[in-house]
């Protein structure tokens, strides 16, 4: 794993382990981005923000559930995560 991908998950971890601890967590990792690709600098290649957040995710071996639609009822995830990286006016 490369160094910035560890700054990443070690932000990632922290804010897990002050949430509540060693249990398991319940991620919903909204995708709310517009798709647009860039070059990512820790895995170097293009992927779009959320590939890059998902792939730290994977990397540190976290369930998570993703999904485009925005649940109503988030009451059942302690984390909800999306991207607000890019900027596209469409």
């Amino acid at each position: 794993m490369k160094r910035n991908s560890g700054v990443a998950g070690l932000t990632i971890l922290l804010v897990l382990l002050l949430a509540g601890g060693a249990q398991a967590f319940e991620i919903f990792f909204w995708q709310h981005d517009n798709n647009q690709v860039v070059q990512d600098p820790v895995y170097n290649t293009r992927l779009t923000s959320t590939q890059s957040l998902v792939r730290a995710l994977n990397d540190l071996d976290l369930d998570y559930t993703l999904n485009r639609n925005l649940p109503n009822d988030l009451s059942g995830y302690d984390i909800v995560m999306t991207s607000l990286s890019f900027f596209c006016d469409e």
